[in-house]
């Protein structure tokens, strides 16, 4: 991006985010409650060329994204170091997604960004609402959690061996029962592997547990 093309290009951006920079680092933080999303888009860039943008992701690359956002699509790199919240691969994102990235406007090619950190504010609002989901499955079943190492995963019959103390429990998922990774992502129960650590939550008989939520936290 040559001087002139870049100080015109900084001059708009400046009008039309005037003061969206703080505004859009409190609302990036942890802190955000999911009744806030979705966002505005919003673009920041700094003298240094640093940037804070947000808007809607339009495609999904092998390790990039298109981000649809003020001035048009932007083209976002996933290195090696970008940090990927909440979950931590690419696989998370999807067409559609509201994103906010920072990172560093990349010299020489055209609304291109080298991105440091990407969140995904629909998969963020999606795990809070399975959280909640969650909490109120609990409260509608006298159960108890449990914790072991799974095995023998049968997807046909829909149940699992969970070894707890040297106890081998038998695992039945009860009707609606939901599956989640570390993150609270929904996955299927083929997702579980023999040797991960999983949590169930559900009442037991003898050595039966009837789960109503089954979380692996071996997957992130």
């Amino acid at each position: 991006m040559n001087i002139k093309k870049y100080i015109v290009y900084a001059t708009l951006v400046a009008t039309m985010i005037v003061g969206a920079g703080s505004m859009a680092l409190a609302e990036d933080s942890n802190t955000s409650s999911p009744s806030s999303y979705p966002k505005p888009m919003i673009i920041d860039i700094n003298s240094s060329g640093k940037i804070l943008l947000r808007g809607t992701i339009t495609a999904v690359g092998t390790s990039s994204l298109t981000v649809k956002s003020w001035g048009g699509n932007w083209i976002i790199n996933i290195l090696t170091d970008t940090k990927i919240v909440p979950g931590d691969t690419i696989s998370q994102f999807t067409v559609g997604d509201f994103v906010g990235v920072h990172g560093q406007v990349k010299e020489g090619v055209d609304w291109t960004v080298d991105a440091t950190y990407i969140r995904d504010w629909s998969v963020r609002q999606e795990i809070q609402e399975t959280k909640k989901e969650i909490k109120e499955l609990k409260k509608s079943v006298d159960a108890k959690n449990w914790q072991g190492t799974a095995s023998n995963i049968n997807t046909t019959n829909n149940s699992f061996t969970l070894m707890i103390d040297e106890v081998a429990y038998t695992v039945s998922l009860a009707s609606g029962a939901r599956i989640v990774n570390r993150n609270y992502n929904d996955i299927s129960l083929a997702s579980i592997t023999t040797g991960h650590t999983v949590r169930v939550w559900g009442p037991a008989t003898d050595t039966t547990i009837t789960a109503y939520v089954v979380r692996d936290i071996s997957i992130p």
